[in-house]
């Protein structure tokens, strides 16, 4: 029985270790994947299409005329004075622009809703893409470390073999050891910020933040942009959605001042009035169409105007105060970028190449005993700097694009 009972152990698990180690493999993830994944299940997207929603059912109701009032009544006598009727169906028609202004209100609510909308699918953009590449750059620094880590080990090593044959001083045993301890709390410090980074992604693209991820675009350097700020600044003042949102809200409340002034204009109605047979007067139905129309003002529609008048203030001040901020944004978002080229281009000159060659120029002096150990050291260090120093060039320029179109609010190549 228990040979049995070992043989279907055995068995099960390996029909299920397929299943685990697929259930261990990582989810391949690009670049536009991980926008598309955060598009489709990020919160403050689906709040902004409900908004949006909301909006549009606001815009047809102030579309339609107000529901007919129908009321039904039990009188005693007659000739009341016209109030007899036991069923009394009244329609009120707005009369004058009254109406019109409540339209225009509505469509710049959802105009300015649908700016909303393109707003927060720009924000999940530029919050994905710079996600992603931080994480690239959290990889590059744990590669980096890594390799860190294994050069101490063999100088280490190297130093302990130099030194018990009686070709080096201790204290290069010493000196090794330290640069060994050195490059274990780098690598440590670089898988902490990879799994932070890691994390990051995942919670922007609304995936837990322990979903293990394999990103399958590479760190290069993006194309140069070749536009003039000047005409940057003219796309963002187009192109901006905040900008565009606050414009439609600032004709909402434009059309609002105008609806508060027109209150006071007449409004049709229609009533019907029925004389239930059997009645005092069988014959007793009618059709009254009139107008109403307020006869005095005690002070609400003056406060209605005025108050009118301070949100479309409010809301032109706003306004150029959002444009103002746009054209910040996008200046510093440019001079960042020319900053970051200009870094990237100085390793497209050939410094990493130059701090390869400087390393292996080291090795060799120093197994000819022509340099020193500390020199030796010095260069792998100064190797390690810039390989870590052009893998962040690559993502800050990459960065700095995101960030310019994120401020211009649209492509720029």
């Amino acid at each position: 029985m228990r040979v049995y009972l070992r043989t279907a152990i055995v068995l099960l698990g390996w029909c299920l270790l397929p299943c685990l180690s697929r259930a261990q493999e990582p989810m391949r993830l690009s670049l536009q994947e991980a926008i598309q994944q955060a598009l489709t299940h990020n919160p403050q997207a689906l709040a902004a299409a409900a908004r949006v929603a909301k909006a549009r059912a606001i815009l047809s109701g102030a579309s339609s005329v107000d529901d007919p009032v129908l009321s039904l009544v039990h009188h005693e006598g007659r000739n009341t004075g016209g109030l007899d009727e036991d069923v009394l169906l009244t329609q009120t028609i707005p009369l004058g622009d009254k109406q019109r202004q409540a339209i225009h209100v509505a469509r710049g609510e959802l105009e300015a809703a649908l700016a909303d909308q393109a707003a927060v699918r720009r924000d999940i953009i530029y919050n994905v893409t710079t996600a992603y590449y931080q994480a690239l750059r959290a990889d590059a620094d744990n590669n980096i470390a890594t390799e860190g880590l294994h050069l101490a080990q063999e100088f280490l090593n190297a130093a302990q073999t130099q030194f018990q044959a009686g070709d080096v001083a201790h204290s290069n045993v010493i000196r090794s050891q330290i640069a060994l301890a050195s490059a274990q709390q780098t690598l440590s410090v670089a898988q902490t910020e990879r799994a932070n980074a890691y994390a990051a992604l995942a919670n922007v693209i609304g995936l837990p933040a322990n979903t293990p991820l394999l990103l399958t675009d590479k760190l290069v350097a993006p194309t140069p942009i070749q536009v003039p700020l000047a005409d940057l600044e003219t796309r963002a003042l187009q192109n901006r959605p905040e900008i565009r949102s606050a414009q439609a809200l600032l004709q909402a409340r434009l059309a609002a001042l105008h609806g508060a002034r027109v209150e006071t204009q007449p409004d049709l109605f229609v009533e019907f009035r029925h004389n239930p047979l059997g009645g005092p007067d069988p014959e007793g139905d009618s059709v009254r169409v009139g107008v109403t129309f307020p006869l005095v003002d005690w002070g609400k529609n003056r406060a209605d105007r005025q108050s009118a008048l301070a949100a479309y203030n409010e809301q032109e001040a706003l306004l150029a105060d959002e444009e103002r901020s746009v054209r910040l944004e996008v200046e510093t978002a440019y001079r960042n970028l020319q900053e970051a080229f200009t870094v990237l281009a100085s390793f497209q000159t050939g410094r990493l190449q130059r701090a390869q060659e400087l390393l292996n120029m080291e090795r060799t002096g120093y197994a000819n005993r022509a340099v020193s150990y500390l020199e030796l050291l010095d260069a792998q260090q100064t190797y390690l700097t810039e390989e870590e120093n052009f893998a962040h060039a690559l993502a800050d320029c990459n960065l700095a694009v995101a960030a310019l179109q994120h401020a211009v609010g649209g492509d720029i190549r």
